[in-house]
């Protein structure tokens, strides 16, 4: 038991510890917006970081599943989970033993409608994390380009990211400033989107400057060898030629070094890293015109949309600002 006991504290600390807390940070801020007036004693101290805490190892509970997916080698700078002796498969009952846990940490410091909010917001995170990563492998293993088009992918992004990386931490952030309605909720899921689709464009497009050897990062790349139904691809197929696309079709989805290379030109032919500048200006542009359409009453304000749209441009800016880069 005792032996059992250690090993759930090392994956649960394994991808948690020594990771920048993004999602704990927007949680965080968005709680300040929310009570600026309200004094932090010790005992809300504890559960701001018991909620930084669990928002954090939701996300290593991602990583596990999606590095045995993605059948990846390296994340946050070490082997990952899976890869270690005696683990394999057995991975995969550590992460749910893990979402277990989170659930049970929250229900030993919080109680009531605050504790069951919460939950609810986690158990959705779950869900519609699942339904999207899914539908992405659905997408990417018919291999029929056709589907490979950016509304799409916005959907399945608006499911696979945009809820957890972006809406999640400002939900949580509202039940437990006892403010969470089904009018802040909308404003929230609405305000969330645009931003939170755009996040996972960006991990796209590290991910290919990862392969291309131009940056680094704590985690293997595979999206080009996988046939990924990822931004980077769709960006290309909807500005090739003809003639790059039958290229890309023949050398797409291999892991053959050269054919790797071959995808990795054919990028740079229609300039992916200009074509996510474009990407970004709309996103940013339709997130404005949301932030001028909130009532003055709205709440999180506009004001607070104002800043969260400053951290958010931050982390989507370019490459040299990383999500979950170890600070």
């Amino acid at each position: 038991m005792q032996e059992y006991d250690i090993r759930h504290i090392q994956f649960s600390e394994y991808y948690t510890v020594g990771r920048y807390p993004v999602q704990g940070e927007f949680m965080v801020m968005a709680y300040e917006a929310l009570n600026k007036d309200m004094k932090i004693d010790d005992e809300l101290m504890h559960k701001l970081q018991v909620m930084v805490s669990t928002t954090e190892m939701v996300q290593s509970y991602f990583f596990i599943w999606d590095d045995l997916a993605d059948n990846s080698k390296e994340r946050c700078g070490k082997p990952c989970w899976h890869l270690l002796d005696d683990t394999g498969f057995i991975a995969i009952n550590d992460a749910c033993v893990m979402r277990s846990f989170i659930n049970e940490i929250i229900r030993q410091h919080f109680s009531g409608e605050m504790c069951a909010n919460i939950l609810s917001i986690y158990d959705k995170v779950y869900f519609v994390s699942s339904v999207g990563q899914y539908m992405e492998v659905e997408v990417s293993k018919t291999r029929n380009y056709e589907n490979y088009n950016i509304e799409l992918l916005a959907k399945i992004n608006a499911l696979k990211s945009a809820f957890y990386s972006v809406k999640s931490p400002l939900l949580l952030a509202l039940a437990l400033s006892n403010k969470l309605n089904k009018t802040s909720y909308d404003i929230v899921d609405d305000m969330g989107l645009d931003i939170g689709v755009l996040i996972q464009h960006h991990n796209d497009l590290i991910d290919f400057y990862s392969e291309k050897g131009t940056i680094s990062v704590n985690k293997s790349s595979t999206d080009i060898q996988e046939g990924k139904f990822s931004w980077v691809s769709v960006a290309f197929l909807e500005n090739c030629n003809s003639e790059q696309r039958r290229i890309f079709i023949e050398n797409y989805g291999s892991a053959d070094p050269e054919k790797v290379k071959r995808v990795i030109e054919l990028y740079d032919e229609v300039d992916v890293g200009k074509l996510y500048l474009q990407e970004q200006q709309k996103c940013f542009d339709a997130f404005n015109t949301k932030i001028s359409k909130l009532p003055k009453n709205a709440t999180p304000s506009a004001e607070f949309f104002e800043s969260f749209k400053n951290l958010a441009l931050f982390y989507t800016q370019d490459t040299k600002n990383l999500m979950y880069t170890k600070f």
